[in-house]
């Protein structure tokens, strides 16, 4: 099944170049390009999409407004910022609002490989109110400390010299 991929940005020639680079892709992929938010949004209205792809840095709605609108209007839409701005206060403010960022230039074997991981993570999860959520997370939530060292210890050479020898650890008590 194609996936249907939404790109944004108010630049007729990033546009343009990112049709023509993409064009290998139309038989796996079904695309629009629109030049701002609101046609997005507009666009969501009436078309289901799979990812959205957006510049961050835009007149009137900037990336930023039209993510975070997604993210509340469409939480299962995939969201990847694909910006030339760079600046750490942008990079951040994207973080919370996009599963994915990507700085321009972007070849599109990076951008196929991202929109491949993306989706193959969105479709392992199938409850439809799981994916929701999933999709609306701000922030990924931090592994336990427990977790950690559990990992740590079986990790360590101690371990793995137990693992070797065959004992279990249990020859010292």
């Amino acid at each position: 099944m194609k996936k249907c991929i939404l790109f944004v940005d108010d630049e007729p020639n990033i546009l343009q170049g990112l049709q023509r680079a993409l064009r290998p892709l139309r038989h796996e992929w079904d695309m629009a390009f629109v030049g701002s938010g609101p046609e997005a949004l507009d666009l969501l209205v009436t078309s289901p999409f799979d990812v959205i792809v957006s510049d961050m840095r835009m007149p009137g709605m900037d990336g930023a407004q039209l993510l975070t609108a997604v993210m509340h209007l469409h939480p299962e839409i995939v969201r990847i910022a694909l910006s030339g701005q760079s600046s750490r206060e942008a990079v951040l403010l994207a973080i919370g609002l996009t599963h994915q960022y990507l700085s321009k230039p972007c070849d599109p074997e990076t951008l196929k490989a991202m929109v491949a991981r993306t989706s193959a993570l969105r479709e392992l999860v199938t409850n439809t109110t799981l994916k929701g959520l999933v999709s609306g997370m701000k922030s990924l939530p931090s592994l336990s400390s427990l977790f950690s060292e559990v990992a740590e210890a079986l990790r360590s050479s101690d371990t793995m010299a137990l693992r070797a020898s065959g004992s279990h650890g249990l020859d010292r008590y």
